[in-house]
């Protein structure tokens, strides 16, 4: 079976990283995301590959890869997803081969030091997100303010709450998404949530960042569970300094 097939040399493979997009980004991205990547499949792998050179399968659940002049055989994997040991042969198959987000990604674990520390604040009603200042090593010296320089939360509530006022509920992944474009320009962030496991709007918005916006997933330095229902902004500050200065 061919997966896909692209032509594509050596000579540029390095050069046409920007033509990478989309789910086959992200599955290069974290093909490359030390130490290991976690919970990767085969078939987005598959998948990737198909798009940037030739995925062929052979007989026995062998598969001959083929990326930038190199080639590459390995056995399907006996589950959906690849073992770390699996995953370092892809990455330094696709190193030899010239493909590499390495700089991209040093850029989203380093973000811009001027930006400033987000704390997103959410739940199934709505997000507030704060611009939160730790730079001082006075701690009275700390603060936190409302952010949200283009007014994208002006009006953004969670479909629960808008249900529950009898209004037409948006469809959840705008909801995600509106957070995702208020905090791109930022820099560390903090989420918190009150809830836990698939049931807390924290761990959704984490999730969604992490398919659909990896940069912005990158730079969640911890997610914090408290109670939303009582906690006070100086509360608030106080889980973002110690998220932020460990």
């Amino acid at each position: 079976m061919k997966a896909s097939q692209k032509a594509n040399s050596g000579s540029t493979a390095a050069t046409n990283l920007s033509s990478v997009t989309g789910a086959h980004r992200r599955t290069l991205e974290a093909i490359f995301r030390h130490p290991s990547a976690h919970n990767l499949e085969w078939s987005d792998v598959v998948g990737l590959i198909g798009e940037i050179g030739d995925a062929h399968e052979k007989a026995n659940s062998e598969f001959a890869f083929e990326v930038g002049g190199k080639r590459h055989v390995m056995h399907k994997p006996h589950t959906k997803d690849l073992t770390s040991s699996e995953v370092m042969d892809i990455r330094h198959f696709l190193m030899q081969a010239g493909f590499s987000p390495e700089h991209s990604s040093q850029a989203a674990a380093h973000p811009d030091p001027t930006a400033p520390n987000l704390l997103i604040v959410v739940d199934h009603h709505g997000a507030k997100i704060f611009q939160v200042d730790v730079t001082s090593n006075d701690a009275s010296e700390h603060v936190i303010r409302p952010y949200d320089p283009h007014h994208f939360l002006h009006h953004l509530v969670h479909k629960d709450q808008l249900r529950e006022q009898g209004q037409r509920a948006p469809e959840e992944p705008a909801y995600y998404e509106e957070i995702a474009n208020a905090v791109a320009a930022g820099g560390r962030i903090v989420v918190v949530g009150h809830g836990t496991g698939k049931s807390d709007a924290a761990h959704h918005l984490t999730e969604y960042l992490k398919s659909h916006h990896s940069e912005t997933y990158r730079r969640i330095v911890r997610q914090v569970v408290a109670d939303l229902s009582s906690i006070t902004p100086p509360q608030l500050l106080d889980l973002a300094r110690e998220a932020l200065r460990a």
